[in-house]
């Protein structure tokens, strides 16, 4: 099967059009807003987030660039769907952020993720690893 344009090509050579509902946006500009409203939010809770889980030993400037680079890493996405389950994601977390789910080294563990090693994942560098 191919699809282009929500239209999905089958074996029999008949197209079937599917008609996808947008979760919360109708258009780019909608979702565009959304983005950009949790974005503010988020850097709105930037200070007390900061301060309750001990981020202390980094100037505020920097924790609010190392969220700053959470949203651009995600800037070249074009689906509706795809940003508004993003956006209601961060909304979630900021909430459990909030409410103080999680505790200092999950958070630095996600704000910070390209500096934890990778494990290695076959048989020989596991093994060199010594892990096999």
């Amino acid at each position: 099967m191919a699809s282009a344009g929500g239209r999905v090509a089958r074996a029999g050579g008949q197209l079937a059009v599917r008609i996808v509902k947008p979760v919360q946006s109708t258009n780019p500009l909608e979702a565009r807003i959304a983005v950009l409203n949790v974005y503010k939010d988020l850097q709105l809770m930037a200070r007390k987030f900061w301060w309750d889980y001990n981020m202390h030993h980094m100037p505020l400037g920097f924790f609010r660039s190392v969220l700053k680079q959470q949203f651009v890493k995600n800037s070249h996405l074009q689906d509706i769907r795809v940003i508004d389950r993003l956006v209601g994601e961060c909304r979630q977390h900021m909430r459990s952020i909030k409410d103080q789910f999680y505790n200092d080294d999950h958070v630095r563990n996600y704000l910070f993720k390209e500096n934890i090693e990778a494990k290695p994942k076959d048989f020989l560098s596991k093994f060199l690893y010594g892990k096999e």
